[in-house]
């Protein structure tokens, strides 16, 4: 498993909690026939460093992502 950071969440402007953007992600996943599985991998991923291509996936949702720098 791909260890997670603890980076900042976003929806617009306002700062929210990881819980939150992550309800967000998944009604947004389900809503758009997104396969719970690769939903999951995104979130993770996005969660990490290297993971930017999945932060952009996950940026459709209105959830911006900011990774702590390492």
């Amino acid at each position: 498993m791909t260890p997670t950071l603890n980076g900042r969440y976003f929806a617009g402007e306002h700062e929210i909690s990881e819980q939150q953007a992550a309800s967000r992600w998944f009604r947004y996943a389900q809503e758009h026939d997104i396969d719970v599985a690769r939903a999951i991998s995104l979130w993770e991923d996005a969660a990490t460093v290297q993971g930017e291509r999945s932060r952009e996936a996950v940026a459709a949702a209105g959830i911006r992502i900011v990774a702590p720098e390492c």
